[in-house]
């Protein structure tokens, strides 16, 4: 009987760190298949709430998908992420804004959408104040894959990252912002998020940075302008509208007050003649001076949205905001103005009625 031959414990000892390594990379790809934050599948499984963690990608991953069913594409910040695609009906609308989303942001992946296929009929831009600070704004974050024109990394690379496990895992066990994705991969508020306090504005989405005081000082000015006529110019076939969305008139007073809204108005009515058309929502209003349909004073409920959308798209002068289209600077300012002392009024103690 022959002799077996010995084992290579250094052999056996590799083999069983392989084996390992695969089960980990299998239990990780499977975890993250399921919650799949990165929404390259059928996203979450589990809850069916899928998290904000990185819009860029992962709505460009889902787009992908179904590049051929939309006819319109919306553009916009994160406020823009709650305009339902369905308000814009007959339209088959993707929305594609995502957090802090700028307007250098945005030329990039209107170029993108050419490269994917996606050729819209009507475009829905989003314009916001802070792509108009003088100093201080947050550096475009255009993902390599949209700058070069080519596809994004694959579920494969993605899934077999602890990064991605990690945020699976958050997608578990911690509840995220007040805004999340729903099964569907709409934007929806939670159920449990709390109202405005006009008190407490600062602590906005978006407003929460260390550097937030500074920023509200920055001055805006209306250099920008021209980067949203070059996002209209790049769809020439299509119809291009525009949309200011709604701030809390307690933000917009305070604006007034720090000396910066008419740098903010400015930039908004040179931004407007790039479009089509362009209402601007952020003019103090009844809705604006409200508590209970945005839970920050900056990120408004999808009810609010979808009658922005529906003033949008009906020809007629819109039930409220300021409608810029073919209107003179110095009419749209006397608006704003009118509107922001009609809420300062309403601000103000009303006297006792007399007793009967």
């Amino acid at each position: 009987m022959s002799a077996q031959p010995p084992v290579d414990p250094f052999r056996s000892y590799l083999r069983w760190c392989a084996l390992s390594a695969l089960l980990v990379c299998a239990v990780a790809f499977a975890i993250n298949a399921v919650v799949d934050p990165l929404w390259h599948l059928a996203g979450n499984l589990v809850t069916g709430v899928n998290p904000h963690f990185n819009e860029r990608q992962s709505k460009i991953n889902l787009l992908r998908r179904h590049a051929g069913d939309y006819d319109c594409v919306i553009f916009g910040s994160s406020r823009g992420t709650l305009m339902p695609g369905e308000a814009f009906a007959p339209h088959r609308c993707f929305n594609l804004a995502f957090a802090s989303g700028q307007i250098e942001e945005f030329n990039a992946y209107a170029d993108y959408l050419k490269h994917i296929g996606v050729h819209p009929s009507l475009v829905v831009v989003g314009v916001d104040g802070f792509n108009f600070m003088r100093e201080g704004r947050d550096t475009p974050v255009i993902p390599d894959f949209v700058r070069e024109g080519r596809d994004p990394p694959g579920a494969l690379r993605d899934y077999l990252s602890i990064g991605s496990l990690e945020m699976s895992m958050q997608s578990l066990f911690e509840p995220g912002t007040p805004r999340h994705y729903d099964r569907d991969f709409n934007c929806v508020i939670r159920a449990d998020a709390p109202h405005f306090d006009p008190a407490n504005f600062r602590r906005a989405e978006g407003l929460q940075r260390r550097d937030a005081e500074r920023r509200r000082q920055i001055p805006f000015v209306a250099d920008n302008a021209r980067l949203y006529g070059e996002l209209a110019a790049r769809f020439p076939h299509a119809r291009v509208i525009a949309y200011v969305p709604p701030i809390s008139a307690w933000r917009i007073d305070d604006m007034a007050r720090r000396g910066v809204l008419d740098g903010y108005t400015d930039a908004l009515y040179a931004t407007a003649q790039h479009f089509a058309r362009m209402i601007d929502f952020s003019v103090p209003d009844a809705r604006t001076a409200r508590t209970d349909n945005t839970y920050d004073g900056s990120h408004y409920s999808l009810d609010i949205n979808r009658d922005i959308a529906r003033q949008l798209l009906d020809p007629a002068p819109p039930a409220w905001g300021v409608d810029m289209t073919g209107l003179s600077r110095d009419v749209y300012l006397s608006r704003y103005r009118q509107a922001l002392l009609a809420f300062r009024d309403s601000q103000l103690p009303r006297a006792a009625a007399p007793d009967q």
